[in-house]
C-alpha cells in the first residue's frame, strides 16, 4: 500500500513537472509578438530612426566586424515604413533584413539598446524609462580630444571625484590615440562624435558633413568597437538636411564657459559656476590645461550645491531621439534650428 501511495506521488510530482514544463513552453511561444514599427514609435519617425541606429549597432556587433566595415553598415538597408513589421522576443526586438554586404539576415536588437527609444510597454520593466527630476543634475562635457596628456589627466580627476562626463572626440585624434578612447569608456564615461577634422558643417555641404561624422564613427568603433550615440557638430553649426542625413542625436549645450577664448583657470570657473543651474549641459575643452586644471573645483563647488554630475544620456533620461537637437534636460528643437 505504502509502495502504491509513493508511485502515485511520484506520478503527480511527474505529471506537475510535465505540465509546468508545458506551460512555460507555451509562455515562451507567447513571448514572440508580430508588431510594426508603427506601434513601436507611435508613428514618430524619429524614434524610427533610432531604431535604425540600434540595428547599425547590432549588425557591426553580431558580425563582429571591423572598423573598415562601419562605412557600409550605412547602406544596409533598413526600415523607413511605420507599416513594416518585426517581432518582440525573450531577448529583444528581432528584425529581417533584405540583402546586404554583412550577409545577415536577421538580427535581434537587446532592449537595453532600444530604452528611451521605443514606447515604454513593448519593454520589459527593467529597460523602461521613468521620470526622473534633473532639477540637481548637470552634464559636463568636453570637445576636442583626446589629447595624450590632459585627457588622462582629466579622467584621473573624474574618478577621483566619482564622477562621469560625455567626451565628444575628433576623429583624426581617436585614430591617433585610440587607448584613450578605451579609457574614456573604461571610466564609465561617454564618447561622441565631433567631426573628423572640427570643420563648420554649414560651409561644406551634406555630403562633407556626412563623410566627416561616418568617419569619425569609423574612428571610433575601430578604437572602442562601438558606436557613438551622439554626434556635436562643430560650433553647433549644422543644417536640418544634414541632422536628417546623419541619423544621430545631436547634442547642444546650455552652458558654455568659452575657455578656448581666454585661457584662465580661475575664468573657466567662475563661467561655469555663474551660469551652471539643473538641467544644465556644460560646455568645457579637454585640450586645454588651464580648463582641466579647472574642473575639480567646479566638481567640488557643484557637489556643494547638491548637484550630481552625470553623462548626457543620464540627464536627457535616455531618450534623446535622431532628427532633434538637445540643449539641456526638456530644452530640444527639430535640427536646423
Amino acid at each position: 500500500m505504502r509502495k502504491k501511495r509513493l508511485l502515485l506521488t511520484g506520478l503527480a510530482v511527474a505529471m506537475g513537472i510535465f505540465l509546468a514544463g508545458g506551460s512555460v513552453a507555451a509562455q515562451a511561444k507567447t513571448t514572440n509578438k508580430t508588431v510594426t514599427f508603427g506601434q513601436l514609435t507611435n508613428k514618430n519617425t524619429n524614434r524610427l530612426a533610432a531604431i535604425r541606429q540600434a540595428a547599425r549597432q547590432q549588425i557591426l556587433k553580431q558580425t563582429k566586424a571591423k572598423g573598415s566595415q562601419v562605412t557600409a553598415v550605412y547602406k544596409v538597408k533598413l526600415p523607413k515604413h511605420m507599416t513594416k513589421k518585426a517581432t518582440l522576443t525573450a531577448n529583444g526586438l528581432r528584425m529581417n533584413l533584405l540583402k546586404n554586404s554583412f550577409k545577415v539576415k536577421q538580427i535581434t536588437i537587446p532592449y537595453t539598446q532600444l530604452k528611451g527609444k521605443i514606447l515604454n510597454r513593448y519593454l520589459p520593466k527593467t529597460d523602461r524609462t521613468a521620470r526622473v527630476k534633473t532639477n540637481k543634475m548637470v552634464a559636463l562635457t568636453f570637445d576636442d580630444g583626446p589629447d595624450p596628456t590632459l585627457t588622462p589627466k582629466l579622467l584621473k580627476t573624474l574618478k577621483k571625484y566619482k564622477v562621469h562626463a560625455t567626451f565628444f572626440e575628433v576623429g583624426q585624434s581617436v585614430s591617433r590615440y585610440p587607448k584613450i578612447s578605451r579609457a574614456v569608456l573604461a571610466g564609465g564615461n561617454e564618447l561622441g562624435n565631433h567631426s573628423w577634422n572640427h570643420p563648420d558643417f554649414n560651409t561644406i555641404g551634406t555630403a562633407q558633413t556626412v563623410s566627416q561624422i561616418t568617419r569619425t564613427n569609423r574612428a571610433i568603433f575601430q578604437a572602442t568597437g562601438t558606436l557613438p550615440q551622439y554626434v556635436r557638430p562643430p560650433y553647433g553649426n549644422i543644417t536640418a538636411a544634414e541632422g536628417k542625413a546623419i541619423e544621430q542625436p545631436i547634442i547642444r549645450w546650455s552652458v558654455d564657459s568659452r575657455d578656448w577664448s581666454y585661457l584662465n583657470t580661475s575664468q573657466d570657473i567662475n563661467e561655469v559656476m555663474k551660469d551652471t543651474h539643473g538641467g544644465e549641459i556644460v560646455l568645457m575643452h579637454d585640450i586645454h590645461a588651464q580648463s582641466v586644471a579647472a574642473v575639480p573645483t567646479i566638481i567640488k563647488r557643484l557637489k556643494a550645491k547638491g548637484y550630481k554630475l552625470v553623462t548626457v544620456s543620464q540627464l536627457l533620461n535616455y531618450q534623446a531621439l535622431p532628427g532633434l537637437q538637445y540643449f539641456g534636460a526638456g530644452d530640444y528643437r527639430t535640427t536646423g534650428k
